[in-house]
C-alpha cells in the first residue's frame, strides 16, 4: 500500500479507538453488500474491465487527433474529480481539457469562447439526470457555437455525453443526433463517480493513464484488500465531531492539489451533512494559506482538527543559488518545504489541535486512484457511523426546486 495513515497527534487512545472498530467493520460491510441504494461505484474498479477501459481511451484517442481544447460540461461530482486528477498529475499537454458548466458567469462563458476563438473543439457534456440547469444552460450556448463552426453532423461527431442509460433530455437528445453517449449506472452518484466514465473520459483525454488510476483503485477494492486499521480514520473523525471538533480542514502543501481539497469538500459535505450533524469540510493550501488562516489555526476557536495530505516524492526540484540570502543559499525549494510542514505539524500540535497524517508515497497515477478509493470509503463509513445516509442529498434537491420555480417565471 502506498498511503500512511498517522492518527498518533489527534488525542484518541488505543482503547478508544479499539471499541468502535466493530461498528466500523460492519459500516464497511453495509457499504460493500449493495443493501444500500448508490453503492455501484464500490465494486466498480474492480467490475470496470480492460475492455471498458479500452473504450474509453479509443474515444479519448478520437479526441486527441481532432481537438486542440476537450471542453467538459458538468457540475459538481461531474466535474471535480476529474479537474482533480487532472491538476494534480497534469497530462501531457497535447489537449487542453477545461471546464464550464459549473456556473451561471457570463463573463466565464464570453472568455472561454475567446479562449477557443481559432482552435479545434470537442464537447463533453456530464449529467446523470440529463437536466441539470448549470450544465444544459451552457451546452446550449457551446453547442450553437459549434454547429455554426462545424455544422450539425460534425458536431455530432465531436459531442460525447456521459448519463444515465434511460430516457431523459440529454439522453434523448444525443440519442436522436447519434452522439457518443457512455452509461452512468443508475446506482452510482455524482459525487462518488470519478472511477467511472464521468472522470475517466477527460482525464484519459489529457494524456493521463487511466489504466494505473484504475489499478491504484482496484488495490483497494477486492474482498479484504481494504486494510481494518485505516477505518480508525472514520472513527477518528467521529470521536472529534463529538468532542466539538466540527470542521476537518484538510491541508495541501502541493498547490496542484488543490482541486482535491475541492472534491473532498463535496464528497464528505453532501455525504454527512444531514439531520442537524455533519463534519464541516473546508481545505487550505500551504504555505499560502499560513499567512491568512495560520494565526485563526493556531490560535482561533478550537473547534477543528486538520488533515494533511501529502506525498513522499515529487517529480522535480529546484535548487536556491548560493548566491540567495542565508539561511537558503544552496538548499532546495522541497527541502525548504519539508521544513514548513514540519514545522506547521509541530507547532499545531503543541497548540493542542489533532492533527491527522495522511501521506501517498507519490502523486502518481495508481497512488492517486488509490487516494481517490480510500476517501470515498472513508466518507460512506464515517457518514454511516454518524446515523446518516451518506448516498442521498435531499437539501440540494430542496435548493433545485426553488431555482426552478424561479427560472420558470422569467
Amino acid at each position: 500500500m502506498s498511503i500512511k495513515l498517522t492518527l498518533k497527534d489527534t488525542g484518541i487512545s488505543a482503547a478508544e479507538l479499539e471499541a468502535r472498530r466493530k461498528d466500523a467493520r460492519e459500516a464497511l460491510e453495509k457499504v460493500r453488500s449493495g443493501e444500500l441504494d448508490f453503492t455501484g461505484w464500490v465494486h466498480q474498479p474492480t467490475e470496470f474491465d480492460e475492455e471498458k477501459i479500452s473504450e474509453i481511451y479509443e474515444a479519448a484517442e478520437t479526441i486527441r487527433q481532432k481537438a486542440d481544447v476537450f471542453l467538459v460540461l458538468g457540475v459538481g461530482g461531474s466535474f471535480m474529480g476529474a479537474k482533480a486528477v487532472i491538476d494534480l498529475l497534469g497530462g501531457d499537454g497535447k489537449t487542453t481539457v477545461l471546464f464550464a458548466g459549473y456556473n451561471f458567469s457570463a463573463r466565464y462563458i464570453n472568455n472561454l469562447l475567446d479562449e477557443m476563438e481559432g482552435k479545434d473543439v470537442c464537447l463533453c457534456v456530464i449529467s446523470k439526470s440529463g437536466t441539470t440547469t448549470e450544465t444544459l444552460s451552457a451546452y446550449g450556448i457551446f453547442k450553437a457555437w459549434m454547429i455554426e463552426k462545424y455544422g450539425a453532423e460534425e458536431t455530432a461527431r465531436r459531442t460525447f455525453v456521459v448519463t444515465e442509460n434511460r430516457s431523459n433530455y440529454l439522453f434523448d437528445e444525443a440519442t436522436e443526433e447519434d452522439c457518443t453517449i457512455f452509461d452512468l449506472a443508475v446506482d452510482i452518484g455524482g459525487r462518488y463517480s470519478v472511477l467511472t466514465p464521468v472522470g475517466l473520459l477527460p482525464v484519459a483525454v489529457a494524456g493521463i493513464d487511466i489504466a494505473a488510476l484504475m489499478d491504484g483503485a482496484r488495490s483497494l477494492a477486492g474482498d479484504g484488500d481494504f486494510p481494518e486499521e485505516w477505518l480508525d480514520y472514520a472513527i477518528t473523525r467521529q470521536i472529534l465531531a463529538e468532542r466539538g471538533k466540527n470542521i476537518e480542514v484538510f491541508e495541501f502543501f502541493d498547490p496542484y492539489a488543490a482541486y482535491i481539497g475541492e472534491w473532498l469538500k463535496q464528497l464528505f459535505g453532501e455525504s454527512e451533512g444531514k439531520n442537524g450533524v455533519g463534519i464541516f469540510p473546508v481545505s487550505l493550501m500551504f504555505s499560502r494559506d499560513l499567512h491568512s488562516m495560520g494565526q485563526f489555526l493556531q490560535q482561533g476557536t478550537p473547534c477543528f482538527f486538520e488533515t494533511f495530505i501529502t506525498a513522499e516524492e515529487t517529480l522535480t526540484d529546484v535548487q536556491i543559488p548560493e548566491t540567495a540570502m542565508a539561511p537558503f543559499a544552496g538548499k532546495t525549494i522541497e527541502q525548504i518545504g519539508e521544513c514548513a510542514e514540519k514545522g506547521v505539524y509541530d507547532a499545531h500540535v503543541a497548540a493542542g489541535t489533532p492533527v491527522i497524517s495522511i501521506k501517498a508515497d507519490a502523486f502518481s497515477p495508481k497512488t492517486t486512484g488509490e487516494l481517490l478509493y480510500f476517501f470515498e470509503i472513508q466518507c460512506a463509513v464515517s457518514a454511516l457511523l454518524s446515523g446518516v445516509n451518506p448516498f442521498d442529498q435531499p437539501g440540494v434537491e430542496a435548493y433545485k426546486k426553488e431555482m426552478r420555480a424561479y427560472i420558470n417565471e422569467l
